[in-house]
C-alpha cells in the first residue's frame, strides 16, 4: 500500500496502518531531523515526538499531499519550536537565524571518505535551511513544490536555495581539495554524485 493509503486507513483508527507508516518513515524522518538536532539523541526524541503529534493530528492530513511531505513539515515545525525555546531560554532573546551543526566524529569515521567529506563540507558551508532543502531533494526525492511546503517557502525560493546550496557545496569541496584536506574526484564538483550519496548525508541509522 502507498503511504497515502496507509494514512487514510490510520485516519479511520487503524493502528496497524499507522505502525506501518512509522516503520516506513522512521529512518528518513530521523535523518531529516538530525540536520537540525544537536545530537542523535535529540533527533531521536524529535522523531518520537513527531510521530506522536502525527497520530494526534492525523485528521488534518489530506491525501492531496504526499504523506512524507506532511510528516516532514510537522517534524520541522516541532524542531524549530523546540530549539527556538531552548535558545530563547539560554540567551534571553530571540534565537539566531542559524544553528551550527557538528557531526558526530565516531559516525563520520564509519563512513566512506567521500561521504564523510561531503557532509563535513555541507555542515561548514551550508545553512540549516540549505542542508534541509538538499536532503529533501536528493535523499527523499521531494519536488521543489513539496520542499517549499516543508520549509514554508515558495517554490521559486526553494529553487534558488537549492541552486545556491549546490554552488556553495561545490565551491567548498573544490577549496577543500585544493587545500589537500580531501580527495574529491573531479566529477563531484558538478554534484552529479549527490543523488546516490545523499542517503548517507546524515550518517544513516
Amino acid at each position: 500500500m502507498s503511504a497515502e493509503d496507509l494514512a487514510l486507513d490510520a485516519q479511520g483508527g487503524c493502528a496497524v496502518a499507522f505502525t506501518a507508516l512509522v516503520e516506513r518513515f522512521e529512518s528518513p524522518l530521523f535523518n531529516f531531523l538530525r540536520l537540525r538536532a544537536n545530537s542523535p539523541e535529540d533527533a531521536e526524541e524529535l522523531t518520537q515526538e513527531t510521530f506522536l503529534r502525527a497520530w494526534q493530528q492525523l485528521g488534518r492530513y489530506s491525501s492531496r499531499w504526499r504523506f512524507s511531505t506532511w510528516l516532514f513539515t510537522l517534524g520541522k515545525r516541532i524542531a524549530v519550536s523546540r530549539y527556538r525555546k531552548l535558545r530563547r531560554d539560554a540567551f534571553g532573546g530571540e534565537p539566531p537565524e542559524r544553528a551550527d551543526f557538528a557531526p558526530d566524529p565516531s559516525q563520520l569515521a564509519c563512513e566512506r571518505e567521500e561521504r564523510a567529506n561531503l557532509w563535513d563540507t555541507a555542515s561548514r558551508v551550508l545553512s540549516v535551511e540549505q542542508r534541509s532543502a538538499v536532503w529533501l531533494r536528493y535523499a527523499e526525492g521531494l519536488s521543489a513544490c513539496e520542499i517549499g511546503r516543508v520549509l514554508a517557502r515558495r517554490e521559486t525560493t526553494v529553487r534558488v536555495i537549492l541552486f545556491r546550496a549546490r554552488e556553495r557545496l561545490a565551491k567548498g569541496l573544490a577549496d577543500a581539495s585544493s587545500a589537500g584536506a580531501a580527495r574529491v574526484p573531479a566529477p563531484a564538483r558538478t554534484l552529479d554524485f549527490l543523488p546516490w550519496q545523499a542517503r548517507s548525508f546524515a550518517g544513516g541509522r
